[in-house]
């Protein structure tokens, strides 16, 4: 019985981690299993006393992403607004508690500072993104160092409690390419896509792990605005990004609806998995 609940901790863990708003480690935290996690990804003897529980709590994971991933493709592909202004709606709750944390914090010159810098490297990031993206078949070197790079950023956000990381995949543009080559992972493609990926998860869950300890228990006030500021950029360019493709404003505030479900749908989810 007990393999069965680690099962669909894992399974719920891996749906947050491909559901842009809804954070894997937010829902491990709501599990009471996020220390034991770090514990395990940042020590091979702790991984090696707990490998039944990670390979269990993984295997619900795998399992929901490759399930996950095919939904959220067909939905990309057949209504791709709508589902992107969902999404939109599922990011919003997530950064209620966050904001909760520093609201009575001193903003000092020091953290201000720091956070314009990560929101200025976003922009740019986010300019890049939309003018000179390299397709893979004319540089696949740039390709597979964006990936690994993307597959660090992911890991990061695995292991750090608030940050959406398929949020910021759309932000970075890799998203839908991601999703894609989960979906179909056999093809030739889709393993030239995940290599790198993957990889880059692979070293990035180690490094963050032993990372995040360190950074909540030495910057915690910082921690928390770098996170609102992610969350809070990822959410305005992906709306701006949607003002390009929809036909009109008008088109896309009639999505609104969608908005509002996806919203509803995260603040449930969130009182549902409540300690």
């Amino acid at each position: 019985m007990e393999k069965i609940k680690t099962f669909l901790q894992g399974f719920i863990i891996g749906l947050g981690k491909i559901m842009p708003g809804v954070s894997g480690s937010v829902m491990a935290i709501c599990f009471g299993i996020y220390e034991r996690m770090i514990a395990s990804f940042s020590s091979l003897k702790m991984m090696k006393k707990d490998w039944r529980f990670m390979g269990v709590l993984g295997l619900g994971l795998a399992l929901a992403i490759v399930f996950g991933s095919n939904v959220i493709k067909i939905l990309l592909t057949s209504h791709y607004v709508p589902t992107m202004m969902f999404m939109i709606g599922m990011m919003i709750p997530g950064l209620f508690p966050i904001i909760k944390e520093v609201k009575n914090e001193d903003l000092t010159f020091k953290r201000i500072a720091i956070c314009t810098i990560v929101l200025l490297f976003l922009i740019y990031l986010n300019v890049i993104n939309t003018t000179g993206h390299t397709a893979m078949s004319e540089s696949y070197l740039h390709e597979f160092i964006s990936l690994f790079l993307c597959g660090i950023v992911d890991a990061a956000s695995t292991i750090i409690p608030g940050i959406s990381g398929s949020a910021l995949l759309m932000l970075f543009g890799y998203y839908e390419t991601i999703i894609s080559s989960l979906a179909n992972a056999f093809t030739l493609q889709s393993i030239s896509v995940l290599i790198p990926f993957l990889s880059g998860m692979a070293i990035g869950v180690v490094l963050t792990s032993k990372l995040v300890t360190f950074l909540f228990a030495n910057h915690r006030v910082l921690t928390y605005m770098i996170i609102i500021v992610f969350a809070t950029f990822s959410i305005f360019a992906i709306f701006i990004n949607l003002l390009g493709i929809a036909e009109s404003i008008g088109g896309l505030l009639g999505n609104l609806l969608f908005t509002i479900f996806g919203f509803t749908t995260t603040y449930v989810l969130e009182k549902l998995f409540e300690k």
